[in-house]
C-alpha cells in the first residue's frame, strides 16, 4: 500500500494559499482602480459646464452656419487646424440638437469610447475570469482618471478618445485579418483606419503601427489592403488642404523633440513628468526591441502582446511629432488620453512578457501607483477652477455683462456677439 502524503506540510498547500492571496491582491487592486475611476466620472458629471472655451466656440460657428442654411455634408471634413474632424463634429452637433449644447452627450461619448477602450485592451493583456476583470479594472482606472480634467472638461476634446479606440479597432482586426484572412476582419481594420484619420490628424500615422504588427506577425496580405486604403485616405485628406494661418515653421530641434516627447509620455503624472515619460519610452524601446527579436527567430510571442505593444508605438509616434512641431511649453493637459492609452497598453503588454517570471507581480503594481498619480490633487483642483471659471462667464453672460478679461480667455476676438447669439436659441450657457 503506497504511503499516504503528509498533509500535515505546507508544501502540500501552497498552491491554495498562492491563489487565495493572488485574488485577494487582485480584489484589493480593483477597488482602489474602480474607487479613482468612479470619482473622475463624479467629477465630470458634477463639473459640468456648458459655456464653450476656445476651440469649442469653432463649432459653436458651425453650428451657426448650420442653422442659417449654409452647411453641407461635405463641411464635415472641413480643415480646423492640421485637422479634420468629423467624428467630433458629428457627436456636437448631435449634442446640439438634442441636448441644445448642454456637453452631457459629448461627456457621455467620451466615457463610453475610454470605457470600450479599456474593455477591449483588457480582453487583450489577460485571460478571462477574474484577472481579466483585474485588468478592466487597472485599464479603466488609467483611463478615467483625473488627470484627463482637461479632456473630460471640453467636449470638443472627444476627439482623443475617439483615434485611440478606432486604433486598437484597427490593430486587433488587422491581426484577426492575418490569422483567419477573412474579408470582414480586413474591412473592419479599414473602417477603423478611416475613422481614425478623420478622427485626429495622428490617425495618419497609425499606418505605421499597422505594418509593424503585419511585420510581426507575418500578416502580409491583410496588411497590403490596408496600406493601399490608407493611401487613399491620405490622398483624401490632403485634397484642398492648406497650411493653418499663423502656423510657425516647422523646425526639428532633437534635443527639444526628445523633451517635449518624454513631456507628452509623462503628462499624466503630477510631478517629473519629463523623466517618467523617458522612462516609459526606454521600456516602450525595449519592448519593441524584444518582440521584434522574437518575431526574427520565430519564438513565440503573443499576438495579443503584439496588438499592445502597436498600440504604444503609436503613441510613441504621436509624441515624436508633437515633440518635433510643438515647442516644449505648448505640450499640455489637452494631450493627456494619448499617454494614458500609452501606460495602459504598456502594462497590459509587459503583463504578456513577464509572464513565467517571479517580477510579474509588479506590472499591476505599477498600474496601481499610476492610478493613484494619475489622480492627484492638482488635477482635481485644475478641473474645478476650470468649472468654475466657465460657471462664472455663463453667469455674466446670463445678466448681459461682459469682461473683457473672461471673454479674452473663453476666445479671442467675436464672443461676445457669438455668446449672444446663444441666447436667443436658449443653447448652451442659455439652456433651460
Amino acid at each position: 500500500m503506497a504511503d499516504l502524503p503528509d498533509l500535515s506540510k505546507p508544501t502540500y498547500l501552497v498552491p491554495a494559499a498562492g491563489a487565495k492571496l493572488r485574488t485577494l491582491a487582485g480584489s484589493f487592486l480593483s477597488a482602489i482602480a474602480m474607487a479613482y475611476a468612479a470619482r473622475c466620472l463624479w467629477l465630470g458629471l458634477s463639473l459640468l459646464q456648458p459655456m464653450p472655451l476656445d476651440d469649442p466656440w469653432a463649432f459653436v460657428l458651425d453650428y451657426f452656419r448650420y442653422v442659417d442654411g449654409k452647411y453641407g455634408w461635405l463641411d464635415l471634413f472641413a480643415q480646423h487646424n492640421e485637422h479634420r474632424l468629423v467624428t467630433t463634429r458629428m457627436v456636437l452637433f448631435a449634442d446640439a440638437i438634442l441636448l441644445r449644447m448642454g456637453g452631457l452627450f459629448s461627456l457621455a461619448v467620451t466615457y463610453a469610447t475610454l470605457a470600450a477602450t479599456a474593455v477591449l485592451g483588457a480582453s487583450l493583456a489577460t485571460r478571462a475570469g477574474f484577472e481579466r476583470f483585474v485588468g478592466f479594472a487597472l485599464a479603466l482606472g488609467v483611463l478615467w482618471s483625473a488627470s484627463e480634467w482637461c479632456d473630460l472638461a471640453l467636449p470638443f476634446n472627444v476627439q482623443f478618445a475617439f483615434v485611440h479606440l478606432c486604433a486598437l479597432v484597427c490593430l486587433f482586426a488587422t491581426w484577426r485579418a492575418g490569422v483567419r484572412n477573412r474579408l470582414r476582419w480586413t474591412l473592419l481594420a479599414c473602417g477603423a483606419d478611416a475613422l481614425a484619420v478623420f478622427s485626429l490628424g495622428s490617425g495618419l500615422m497609425l499606418i505605421g503601427p499597422v505594418l509593424l504588427l503585419a511585420l510581426w506577425l507575418r500578416a502580409w496580405r491583410p496588411a497590403f489592403v490596408i496600406v493601399a486604403f490608407h493611401a487613399a485616405l491620405v490622398a483624401v485628406y490632403f485634397a484642398g488642404y492648406e497650411r493653418p494661418l499663423g502656423t510657425p515653421p516647422y523646425v526639428l530641434d532633437p534635443v527639444n523633440a526628445l523633451k517635449a516627447a518624454a513631456t507628452f509620455i509623462g503628462l499624466t503624472f503630477s510631478r517629473h513628468e519629463a523623466w517618467i515619460g523617458a522612462a516609459g519610452l526606454l521600456l516602450a524601446t525595449i519592448m519593441v526591441v524584444d518582440i521584434s527579436w522574437r518575431a526574427a527567430r520565430r519564438r513565440p510571442v503573443s499576438p495579443s502582446c503584439c496588438v499592445l505593444a502597436a498600440l504604444t508605438s503609436f503613441v510613441v509616434l504621436e509624441a515624436i511629432v508633437v515633440g518635433a512641431a510643438r515647442p516644449i511649453d505648448t505640450v499640455g493637459a489637452r494631450y493627456a488620453i494619448s499617454p494614458a492609452v500609452f501606460w495602459a497598453a504598456l502594462t497590459g503588454a509587459l503583463w504578456h512578457l513577464s509572464e513565467g517570471y517571479r517580477a510579474r507581480p509588479l506590472v499591476p503594481a505599477m498600474a496601481t501607483v499610476a492610478v493613484i498619480a494619475m489622480n492627484a490633487p492638482q488635477f482635481a483642483a485644475a478641473w474645478r477652477e476650470l468649472s468654475a471659471f466657465r460657471a462664472r462667464a455663463a453667469a455674466d453672460a446670463r445678466v448681459g455683462t461682459f469682461d473683457p478679461i473672461v471673454l479674452q480667455r473663453l476666445y479671442p476676438g467675436g464672443t461676445q456677439q457669438a455668446v449672444r447669439r446663444l441666447q436667443e436659441p436658449r443653447l448652451g450657457p442659455f439652456a433651460p
